[in-house]
């Protein structure tokens, strides 16, 4: 099945260029549109809802600190695949409004229940605002309602400056606090991987809320983390450099199955700690560490995973690769776009710079990654 039918992009940032590509794009033939585009453009947000709403195709996608198309970035600009399928769409908004686990189910079974097609649907994208709060929440549900047997891949949308704006795409224009639920035309194959090892530790997380830590080992979460980089190596923390040197020191959750789950630092507070991702409380973590080399080898591993496992007819490969797998490796990064390319059998291959990632764990479950990498083809 050729899904993929034609891209179109741009390194300009004017919402005119993006309007005359928007054109193209619905004059082409295709049937579903997947449009991205750069949090550096700063598109007004009505002048863009309305071309959303007033496009007769299909669309879904969302905004992103950067792009990728086969091995080039992109930091500002567009991007937008068109299809041959009408897929799918769902979308799940005013998320952060839903508070309890019961009422999660009960959103995203009403919802699904109205779209009456998901019988027999078992592979999707997802596209969601990487500031909403309860995301962890909503992917367990949705596994959950989904039965389980599902094939999954995403990225979380938004900016660098980890400002809350809309930065969802339908054709009801942006949305904030919301996630899209892609339904894929054919079969899903995936690989995953983070490069990260341990560095320090473990450590008990002995008081957090969500993605806030207070505390480790009964200390002030900021001064053992802290103290624990500047023990072992040559950074040391001021009032300005934190997230310079955190970058390097993401937390690492060890699952059931020896596994560890990245959480990417994002920002220090009356000596707390904010993760992009929950962090269990009495649960056990370590400082982790990687190089460029490491990081670069586990994206060719996810490629070779996910392209070998991935069906004759595949047509079509997605990257979700973490934004601060740029802010690491600067201009080294594009080193990762090419052996990634290196082993794509796709004629379109394009991606996100996201914060967060979603793929299934070993077990099957949903899982949010940090600082990893996600390949996709279908």
């Amino acid at each position: 099945m050729n899904t993929g039918l034609f891209t179109w992009h741009t390194h300009s940032d004017t919402l005119c260029d993006f309007k005359h590509g928007l054109t193209i794009a619905q004059n082409s033939g295709a049937k579903s549109l997947l449009v991205l585009t750069c949090s550096q453009n700063h598109y007004p947000e009505d002048k863009l809802s309305s071309l959303f709403s007033a496009c007769p195709l299909t669309i879904f996608g969302g905004i992103y600190p950067m792009l990728t198309l086969q091995n080039t970035l992109l930091k500002q600009g567009a991007l937008i695949i068109g299809f041959n399928e009408t897929f799918d769409v769902t979308v799940f908004s005013q998320l952060h409004q839903v508070g309890t686990e019961d009422k999660l189910e009960d959103v995203i079974t009403t919802t699904l229940d109205q779209k009456n097609n998901y019988c027999g649907h078992d592979n999707f994208l997802m596209f969601y605002d990487s500031l909403l709060n309860n995301i962890e929440n909503f992917i367990d549900c949705l596994f959950e309602c989904l039965d389980h047997g599902i094939n999954i891949a995403g990225g979380g949308a938004g900016s660098l400056d980890f400002i809350q704006r809309p930065c969802i795409f339908t054709n009801q224009g942006l949305h904030s606090n919301a996630a899209l639920l892609v339904t894929l035309p054919s079969k899903l194959s995936t690989g995953v991987g983070h490069g990260w090892r341990i560095f320090q530790g473990p450590f008990l997380v002995s008081d957090a809320h969500g993605q806030t830590v207070q505390s480790l080992n009964y200390q002030p979460a900021l001064e053992v983390y802290c103290q624990a980089i500047e023990s072992a190596s040559e950074h040391r923390f001021n009032s300005d450099n934190f997230f310079d040197i955190a970058k390097n020191f993401p937390l690492g959750i060890e699952d059931i199955n020896d596994n560890l789950i990245v959480r990417e630092p994002i920002s220090a507070d009356n000596n707390h700690l904010q993760w992009l991702g929950n962090i269990p409380i009495n649960s056990m973590v370590y400082l982790l560490e990687s190089d460029t080399e490491t990081l670069i080898s586990s994206a060719e591993q996810a490629a070779i995973t996910a392209f070998s496992t991935a069906s004759e007819i595949t047509s079509t490969s997605m990257i979700f690769d973490c934004i601060s797998r740029v802010l690491y490796m600067e201009d080294k990064f594009e080193q990762e776009l090419d052996v990634i390319a290196k082993h794509c059998p796709t004629p379109i291959l394009f991606g996100v710079l996201s914060l967060g990632e979603i793929a299934n764990s070993a077990s099957g479950a949903i899982c949010l990654l940090n600082k990893s990498t996600v390949i996709s083809s279908w």
